[in-house]
This record gives structure tokens, sequence and C-alpha cells, in this order.
């Protein structure tokens, strides 16, 4: 048989004696005289099979013979037609065990999109549903502890999922785990796997009984470490109750199901390593209400003092300057400016919950950062509110929630600003820059606004229906990350020269970061060496942004044009020291100024 399958052509040995192959080694083979040997082939020509015919005999006395050559056709012609339909048969054995293993596939991934109490729960349905495709006795998931070592001791699993098949009756089956100590199952070919990571089938017969065992390494699909061992012990055979050995159809389903277990394993560990996450934030959150809200007297006190008209403390001004406030002055002047403005009867705002938000606000801004602090914050926000109490028609055109929105926006829009730029954020990798990756700091605003919010004692906007809640903040959302440097192309008001030389010491120390961390040259505004041409920056600055600003908003409204006239105003002061500069300095460079040099002109042109 070895020379048919080896030549795979048919074999005539009319007197095997005479063969120096044939090997007469015991009594039976002595018996053996004339040999017909030829090969099964599929239809493709593979050979699937030898068939031997011995010793052929005369019809009547039954005296020994030889085979003939027709005897070989006929045998050769039975054989292709017997390869047929041993192809057939391969065929649909091959395609009912596609269609098995389809069926598992499609339970097991059924069960791995429900929701489970636990992944042992989820591990253990999985290992239930392969069960039954596999005939095996005994299913156990082997998950390895974090420091497992290359010895093999029981001490290498932490945990393990035991599963063992009951018969009862000829159609019911249980599948149960096992309630043991993970000492009693047996880890020795578990190990074996880990260590080798590779598939292990074996077999051992010991009298009549068969252990078969069949062990598969459950990969992370990233890193490809194994991450666990999935385990099939004792073969029950479908015909009878006698135990067989798994074969490669077997090793097929528990590798899907060690796919599937890998899939369940890291979506296990990614859940808890957010729940983790979320638990850390959680703790997060509670120590920043903690230090960002205001102590309870402070709150006390603000609640239970007079606050100020809106005319003493000159917030009805478009001169108004934060500066000439006391900070407590400052909180009053913000409570003053949402009771004048009618939003704390419109929108049922507790007033403890005014002055606490108002404070925790406050105490929300680096008091280390020159500019963007909550002096910042006060100026927007009271620039915002005189220009709604000038002009009754802005009144009408914003709605209630609307002036709402835009009065917390205004006092929110740089909460926690660091005094650098989205763009020194995102060249030195900062948290922010990965959380957010665009409009980082605005982003960070804006969560911080909901922040505080939403923390105890500080929800003013607890009195606003569900609809109008998600309108306000969608609103508020919006006004922050409008500030985005990339979307108004500067975020300063260049109001007078103090403000102007804060913005300045802000944008000098974020131009020394990045020649000293990145080796660039800062753009002009955020060059120290530039800081003699500060006026210039500064007339250039007013020419570009806010002109066309106060100039459009004058226009709308009678009542703001104070804004475009203390514009034009603050540009003459730059210009002169500008010019001052220039001539003392006697410096070459000369900022062509003609172009808006009489403003009254261009006006005039425009008209």
């Amino acid at each position: 048989m070895g020379c048919v399958l080896a030549t795979e052509s048919p074999m005539n040995l009319r007197d095997v004696s005479e063969d120096p192959r044939f090997d007469f080694h015991d009594e039976q083979s002595s018996k053996i005289r004339a040999v017909l040997s030829v090969p099964i082939k599929s239809h493709r020509g593979e050979v699937v099979g030898v068939v031997v015919m011995i010793n052929k005999r005369n019809g009547c006395d039954g005296s020994a013979s030889v085979f003939t050559s027709m005897d070989e056709k006929v045998l050769s012609n039975h054989m292709d037609v017997l390869g047929m339909v041993l192809d057939n048969v391969q065929l649909y054995e091959s395609s009912r065990q596609e269609a098995k293993r389809s069926q598992a596939l499609i339970e097991m991934a059924k069960v791995l999109s429900e929701q489970h109490r636990s992944f042992e729960v989820l591990l253990s349905k999985m290992a239930a549903t392969i069960m039954p495709f596999t005939h095996a006795q005994y299913c156990t998931i082997f998950i390895p502890s974090e420091q497992t070592s290359d010895v093999e001791d029981e001490v290498s699993f932490s945990r393990v999922i035991h599963l063992e098949c009951e018969e009862l009756g000829s159609t019911c089956q249980v599948y149960r785990r096992l309630q043991r100590d993970i000492r009693d199952i047996d880890p020795s070919y578990a190990l074996r796997t880990l260590v080798a990571m590779e598939t292990l089938n074996m077999s051992e017969s010991s009298g009549e009984s068969v252990r078969s065992m069949i062990c598969c390494p459950v990969r992370n699909e990233q890193s490809e470490d194994v991450i666990a061992v999935c385990q099939l012990m004792n073969k029950i055979s479908k015909d009878s109750d006698e135990m067989e050995a798994f074969n490669r159809y077997d090793e097929r389903l528990l590798e899907d199901l060690a796919v599937y277990c890998g899939l369940a394993l890291q979506y296990a560990q990614a859940v808890q390593i957010t729940e983790e996450r979320r638990a850390s934030i959680e703790v997060t959150q509670e120590v920043l209400a903690y230090h960002i809200t205001a102590a309870e007297q402070e709150i006390q006190a603000l609640q239970e003092a007079t606050i100020p008209s809106a005319e003493s403390l000159s917030i009805l001004d478009f001169h108004f300057s934060d500066s000439s406030l006391a900070e407590d002055l400052t909180s009053q002047a913000t409570v003053r400016m949402f009771l004048d403005l009618n939003l704390v009867q419109d929108f049922n705002i507790d007033y403890k919950s005014l002055c606490q938000w108002v404070l925790t606000v406050r105490r929300g801004y680096r008091n280390s950062v020159p500019y963007h602090n909550w002096n910042h914050a006060l100026s927007t926000a009271q620039s915002m509110f005189a220009m709604l109490m000038a002009a009754d028609q802005l009144k009408t055109i914003f709605s209630r929630l609307e002036i709402l929105a835009l009065m917390i926006a205004t006092l929110n829009h740089d909460l926690d600003h660091r005094g650098v730029s989205n763009s020194y954020i995102e060249r030195s990798q900062q948290p922010l820059a990965q959380l957010y990756g665009h409009s980082s700091l605005e982003n960070h605003h804006y969560n911080l606004c909901l922040f505080i919010l939403n923390n105890t004692g500080s929800q003013i906007l607890s009195g606003l229906s569900t609809e109008d809640h998600r309108a306000v903040l969608h609103m508020i959302k919006r006004a922050i990350l409008a500030t985005d440097l990339a979307v108004y192309m500067e975020y300063v008001k260049a109001q007078n020269a103090k403000i102007a030389n804060l913005v300045a010491m802000e944008f000098f120390a974020q131009g020394d970061k990045e020649r000293e961390e990145f080796k660039i040259k800062p753009i002009d505004i955020m060059n120290r060496e530039n800081s003699t041409r500060l006026p210039y920056m500064q007339v250039e600055y007013i020419d570009d942004i806010c002109y066309p600003l106060y100039k459009a908003v004058s226009r709308l409204f009678d009542s703001c044009s104070p804004l475009l006239n203390g514009c034009k105003k603050n540009r003459e002061n730059w210009l002169q020291l500008a010019e001052k500069g220039e001539e003392n300095s006697k410096n070459s460079r000369t900022l062509n100024l003609e172009t808006h040099k009489d403003n009254k002109k261009d006006t005039e042109r425009e008209e």
C-alpha cells in the first residue's frame, strides 16, 4: 500500500514471495500469494485511499490463481466511482462542519454582544456554547495572574472557569460552572500551552478508556501576548458513550472560541480601566469642587451684603475700569448685573446659589496669569452688560434665554486660562491638547463652566425646564468656543495702556517659552525683542480688529457709539506713543499708517 500511495499507480504482484519488497514477518503473511492494489483517486486526481485485493481464487475448486489485467482494469474502474463517492462524502462532511462552525460563531457572537454581570459569566456562557459542537465533557478557561512566570506551577493562574456537561436523558444537556477550589483543576496542560504559546492536542489510552484533551492559547490581538488558555477535555462519541480523540475540526472550533475569549477579556479589561478612570475623575472632581467652591463665610457675606447700584459701581459706563473696584466689589458688581437684567427674577435663580456661583467662577481664574484672569472676565461681562442696558434694541433682538447665556459665557469664557495660546499647548503636547484636539483652551473653559454650573450649591440653572436648560448650555458653548484664536484671529481687546502691557507681558512670556523649548522665533506680537514696537502693534491690532467691529456695532446702535469713540481715542494715543518712540530712538523701521491715519475721512468715504 505504501508503494501504491507513493507512486499513485496500480501494483499487481502475481507471486509476492519473489518480490524483495514483501516481508514475511509472521504466519499470516506467509499465506499471502497474489496481491492487487489500486489507488483511489478523487475527481481532481488526488489519492484519497488505497484498495488491496489478496489471493484470487478460482470459481469452483477454490484453488489459487493470479490477478489478471482485466481484474486490474475492473477494480480501477470501480475505484474511480468510489473516489467520487468518497470525494462527495468528504465535501458533504466539510460543508456540514462549516455550517455547524458558522452556527457556533453566530451564537458566541450573540453571547458576546449581550450584557453580563461579570466577564466570568460571559466566558462561562461562551464555553457552554461551544461544548455541544465539540462533544466535550469539560471546558476550562485558565486566566493567568498578572505576574505569570515561566515555571509551571499552580500559582500561574489567578482564575479558572470550569464547566461540566451533564447528560439528562437523550436530548437535554445542562452546563454548569463548578464552584470548586482552582487547585482541584489540573493546570499542567494549560501551563504547557501558556509557555509554548501553541495549540496542544493529545489523547491517552488506558485499558478500554480514552482520555482526550485539547488546549489553545488565547492571545491579545494587539500585543500577541497569551492572556488565557482554553481547554477541552474528554470528547464523547456522538454514536456511543465512549471517549475519542479531538480532531482538526474541534481544534478550529476551540481556536474560534479563543478569539472570542480574547475579545471578551480585552473588553473586560477596557471596562475595568474605564471604571477606574471614571472613579478617578469623580475623585478629582470632588477635590476640585471642594477647593474651587468659596468658603461658606464668604458666600454668606456676599448674600447678606447690600449690593451697590449700577451707577455707583460705574458698570453702565463704557469707560469702566475693573482696576477701580476692590475685590469684594467685583463680585457685588457681577450680582448687580444679573439683578438689573432681571435674570434672577425671570429664571427663578436662587439668590444664595447665584452668590456661590459668582464666587466659584472668580476662584476658577488663576491669579498668576497677568491678563486672562478674573478682572478680564469681569470687564468682558461688563461690556456686554453696558451694551444691553444702553441699547434697548438689543434686549428685543436677543431672547431672555440668549441674554442669560451671554452673561454666563462672558464671565466663564476664559476659566482656568494658563496664560498661553492653543498653539503653545499643542506644541508642548500638554494633556489639554490630547484631550480636545482643537480649540483646547476654549473647550476646557466650557467644560469647567459646565462643572461649576453642576456643582452643588452653584446650580443657577436649576429653575429652567429641560428644554431651556439644554438650549442655554448650547448657546453658552457656542459663545465660548467662538473666542478661539483660530476663529476670531485674536482674543485681546486693547482698551488702555495698562491692559495692553498686561497682554504684552503674557504674550512675551509665551514667546520666551517658545524660543527656549521649541527653538523657534516667536511671532511678532509674542517676541520680546519687539517690545519697543508695542505701540505699533497696538495700532495695527486696532486697525485690523477693533475698529471695524466697533464701527459696525455703533452703526447698528447709536447708544454704543462710545465704544467707537473710545477706540479712536485709544488709537490716537497709541499712534502718538509710536511716533514719539520712533523719534526718540531714531529707529529706521517705519509703519505705514496712511491707510488709517484719518478715521473720520475713512468713515465718510465708506458712507
